[in-house]
């Protein structure tokens, strides 16, 4: 088989399954960011972001118009993360409420996508992990928020925050533990703001896993109905 065709058809899978790209993107976003750290860490996080940005855009199916409007939201996001990389540490907060803002956004088309009455796809398979994991991310800029806003909203171990300020990985994977109920303990809400957020996505992480049950089990369902 030629090479050129081999890649053509590896080209046209990605294509069809532009979720699973975007799924791919956000592990290795996880998985190499606790290897970077200082100054190029903080490069990392920024052009991960952005990538995983570019990437979200790619693989939501959606008209034009959401397309346009989440394009410029993407244009504040990215320009957001940049600015604050520069050093102007007083932007962080709008930072982290506009990438909260879009990745919100973005979850909600992904979910869109998978949760519609069309035919379960590999590609809405991946889309509907990687929504799972874009729900953590959401969560943990809004962590992130809260903490600027309320600067001892967690409190945490000396081990994840030696000088009582959690980073944004450290969130991330709160957000995580948050999400999927397991609850280490090493991490805990202080104030009232603070349990509210987590309720909110513990809350999320059950019901969603609940509607992709019921999905399912209502597309099977119908499947069999029409069988002979």
């Amino acid at each position: 088989m030629p090479m050129d065709f081999r890649m053509k058809r590896r080209i046209a899978y990605m294509r069809r399954n532009r979720c699973g790209v975007l799924l791919v993107a956000l592990c290795l976003f996880v998985l190499i960011n606790p290897l970077v750290a200082g100054s190029f860490g903080a490069v990392f996080l920024a052009l991960g972001l952005v990538v995983i940005l570019m990437l979200a855009m790619w693989a939501l199916r959606a008209r034009r118009g959401t397309l346009l409007a989440l394009g410029l939201l993407a244009l504040f996001t990215v320009n957001a993360v940049a600015v604050d990389r520069l050093g102007e540490h007083w932007l962080r907060p709008a930072t982290l409420l506009v990438t909260a803002m879009f990745l919100g956004s973005v979850t909600a088309g992904l979910l869109y996508y998978v949760l519609d009455w069309r035919p379960i796809t590999t590609d809405k398979v991946f889309g509907a992990v990687a929504a799972y994991v874009l729900i953590a991310f959401t969560f943990a800029s809004l962590f992130g928020l809260l903490q600027q806003l309320q600067p001892h909203s967690f409190h945490a171990s000396p081990v994840h925050a030696p000088d009582e300020h959690l980073d944004w990985p450290t969130m991330m994977y709160f957000s995580f533990t948050v999400l999927t109920s397991t609850g280490f303990g090493e991490i805990t809400p202080v104030t009232r703001m603070a349990r509210s957020l987590i309720i909110i996505e513990q809350v999320l992480g059950v019901m969603y896993v609940a509607f992709l049950v019921a999905r399912l089990a209502n597309l099977y369902r119908n499947t069999g109905r029409h069988r002979p």
